[in-house]
């Protein structure tokens, strides 16, 4: 299952993609549109990465040469009162999340 057949059978869903504000770029909206999600997802810029670190999912630029302030790829899925729902944080940014996980915790929302 593709996101963006979960996002389908959800049409109220919105996601909201926090990045560090390094990260988002043309490249990463390109990204969303060849996809068809414009209209669901959402960019919150995390300015110093303060969200990030509050989180606690700061990827530690030792372990990788990466951008200062990137986070461990993270989903979370929040119920309209904005109660989580359902957590996943990644150590390896390669390794996707099966979106058939998250079709079934928004399956479980109320």
């Amino acid at each position: 299952m593709e996101l963006r057949s979960a996002l389908r059978a959800t049409p109220d869903l919105e996601v909201v993609w926090v990045m560090a504000d390094n990260q988002i770029n043309d490249k990463t909206l390109r990204y969303i549109d060849g996809l068809g999600l414009r209209e669901h997802v959402h960019f919150a810029v995390d300015p110093d990465s303060t969200a990030i670190d509050r989180l606690g999912i700061r990827k530690d630029p030792i372990d990788e040469p990466i951008e200062e302030g990137v986070p461990h790829p993270t989903t979370y899925v929040l119920d309209r009162a904005g109660i989580v729902r359902f957590i996943d944080v990644r150590e390896d940014y390669h390794a996707w999340l099966d979106p058939s996980l998250i079709a079934e915790a928004l399956a479980e929302v109320p």
